[in-house]
């Protein structure tokens, strides 16, 4: 299987468990004694393999995670203008949430088997700090919540269509070259995070630099989201666990928050330039 840009897929727990389940689905010609012998075997458990619903259906609670710390972010904004308190401390809390999603992100990433609590306790802390982000930049760019889940939904659905209807593949190439742009991508945003803690760091969700790294960023995940369906059907199709559908569902919930940022990013570039 080529390599994907998303590291949840690339982790040795996904390579090994896609191995197990195409070695559990692999057969050569049997000889009449071979027959014999698995005829006398008992037949696979029904529902013991993974299939694309459960994936659907751990992305759905996930997601619930997200708008519920979302939801609460979004709430202590509204709070914090309503009486005109200092954002520092909420501020604080919001990075912080991003710290421990990051944390816990990264020990989900590198366990054997995704963690059900672990991964639930990552989209609420990454909804906490999407939602804060969200509920300042509304208060600059009224309607810009609105518009970035739409924007994303948007996305979503155009990725989804491509692929089903088989326009949208990617190849070993082109995944090399998007791992490598990727990461200069994200090392780029983290050594600008750095700078603007001492004053330095540029303002990347405004003006054309913004709208530069929007467009490239929603690109990228695009580009994630087609290497996730890929290899998520790649692991249908080879039989693997049941429980390997939290990690399929932690990495097509990485691909969509990625963009959402991003779209928000995009927007409220856009936004600036027309004020």
């Amino acid at each position: 299987m080529a390599r994907n840009s998303n590291p949840v897929f690339n982790s040795a727990s996904f390579q090994d468990q896609l191995k197990a389940g195409t070695a559990a689905n692999s057969f050569e010609t049997p000889t009449a004694g071979s027959l014999e012998d698995m005829y006398a075997q008992r037949p696979v458990p029904q529902g013991s393999t993974m299939t694309m619903q459960d994936v659907l259906n751990k992305v759905l609670l996930m997601a619930l995670g997200v708008l519920a710390g979302g939801l609460a972010g979004w709430v202590a904004v509204s709070r914090l203008v309503a009486s005109g308190s200092s954002f520092n401390t909420l501020m604080m809390l919001a990075g912080g949430a991003g710290i421990a999603a990051l944390v816990i992100g990264l020990v989900n990433q590198f366990r054997r088997a995704a963690s059900p609590v672990l991964s639930m306790l990552y989209s609420v802390l990454e909804g906490f700090l999407l939602g804060t982000l969200t509920g300042v930049l509304e208060i600059v760019y009224p309607g810009i919540a609105l518009q970035a889940v739409l924007g994303t939904a948007a996305v979503f659905t155009v990725v989804m269509i491509g692929y089903r209807s088989g326009k949208f593949r990617t190849s070993p190439k082109s995944r090399r070259i998007v791992s490598i742009v990727a990461m200069a991508f994200v090392g780029f945003l983290l050594i600008n995070w750095v700078l603007s803690l001492f004053g330095s760091g540029m303002n990347t969700f405004n003006g054309w630099i913004g709208v530069g790294i929007g467009l490239l960023g929603i690109g990228l995940g695009a580009f994630f989201l087609v290497t996730d369906f890929e290899d998520i059907q790649t692991a249908v199709e080879n039989g693997a666990p049941k429980s390997f559908a939290w990690r399929c569902a932690f990495g097509l919930v990485l691909s969509i928050v990625w963009i959402y940022v991003e779209m928000l990013r995009l927007i409220a570039s856009l936004r600036s330039l027309a004020d």
